[in-house]
């Protein structure tokens, strides 16, 4: 919770729930062409879309929940339309940003998006089959609730009302309010992710990786836990066919470090150094092909054990303990770590 309710954090879901608060309020429109009058296009969905991207799923669900709570005092709908808006919200922010979670990739942002989409179209037709027509029809009557519709479908009756309004006005007005909210989702949360990290940590000196903003090229850790955090930070820059030449004395915490980038690469398996197998490989987002250099006495013995057939491979990273001990085998352009031992607990890591 510590780690949630950081002022990053706080400010960011402050940010994007007043931005969806204003969408939700005043940013809306009828589309009487097209549509039921009564059905005002808006896609204040679209800031806890960011959040649950930028977050994680609490984050977005946060906001859909500020959303429709500050709208509450101004209900014309006894806040059962805010209900129906809490329950499509919830659904589609939930759905997308719980599927990224798992898989964050551009493929996976698309898949999560479009499933998150098809989600919430379903559950608009359960809600308004069950919650809003059903609401309206005993306030203002049935007729006329078919009243507002017989312009747009002169055929409709009280009789098919539902077979005319759920999959030729709600279907969909709601797929069409999803996409257009995907879209922009897809287009601008790494973007906006980045401008955040500029704006919240604009004292530190970053490393460019494949134009990505990395951690601080030096740093001082004062923990097992601190070093871990800095692989972390390294391995969610990380796209694939990087390779990490690690460097450090034995005890330094290089293990410790890889641990850390392993987890942000989605890794489960406990990540211990290859010492005597040379490499172990461990599946996640990314593969991490993982060396000790230790037992070899110069690059030719790494290419004839087949080792250097992973280095640059695409989908995967390396990273490689005791390079220097293979340094003629190990292409050009490779991210350099050193971690240097200052004390007990305390460390000195520099990336270049």
């Amino acid at each position: 919770m510590s780690k949630f309710f950081t002022t990053k954090n706080i400010t960011r879901l402050s940010i994007f729930s007043a931005l969806a608060f204003v969408l939700y309020m005043w940013v809306k429109f009828p589309l009487p062409f097209i549509f039921p009058a009564f059905l005002d296009f808006q896609i204040s969905e679209l800031p806890a879309l960011l959040a649950g991207y930028m977050m994680g799923p609490v984050a977005g669900c946060t906001v859909v929940v500020i959303k429709c709570l500050l709208k509450l005092p101004f209900t014309s709908t006894a806040g059962v339309g805010e209900l129906a808006d809490l329950i499509l919200g919830l659904t589609f922010v939930l759905t997308s940003s719980l599927i990224y979670r798992a898989k964050k990739s551009k493929k996976g942002a698309a898949i999560s998006l479009a499933i998150g989409s098809v989600a919430c179209v379903v559950v608009s037709l359960a809600v308004n089959a069950f919650i809003l027509i059903p609401f309206y029809s005993n306030v203002y009557g049935i007729s006329a609730v078919v009243g507002m519709l017989v312009k747009l479908f002169p055929s409709v009756t009280e009789q098919n009302l539902m077979s005319y309004y759920l999959p030729l006005s709600v279907l969909p007005f709601n797929a069409l309010r999803c996409t257009l909210s995907s879209v922009i989702t897809f287009l601008v949360y790494k973007r906006l992710q980045r401008l955040f990290d500029r704006i919240f940590e604009p004292q530190e000196k970053y490393l460019i990786i494949r134009g990505k903003r990395c951690i601080l090229k030096n740093m001082i850790t004062n923990s097992e836990k601190e070093t871990e955090q800095v692989g972390f930070k390294l391995g969610s820059k990380l796209a694939g066919g990087e390779i990490i030449l690690l460097s450090g004395d034995l005890g330094a915490g290089k293990t410790v470090f890889a641990r850390g980038l392993a987890n942000a690469l989605g890794i489960k398996d406990d990540i211990v150094s290859p010492t005597f197998t040379l490499m172990n490989c461990y599946e996640g987002k990314l593969k991490l092909y993982h060396y000790d250099a230790y037992r070899l006495d110069n690059a030719e013995q790494a290419e004839e054990r087949g080792l250097t057939e992973f280095f640059g491979a695409s989908d995967g990273v390396c990273i490689i303990e005791w390079p220097e001990k293979i340094q003629d085998a190990i292409p050009q352009g490779c991210i350099c770590v050193t971690i240097k031992y200052l004390d007990e607990n305390k460390r000195e890591i520099t990336v270049c």
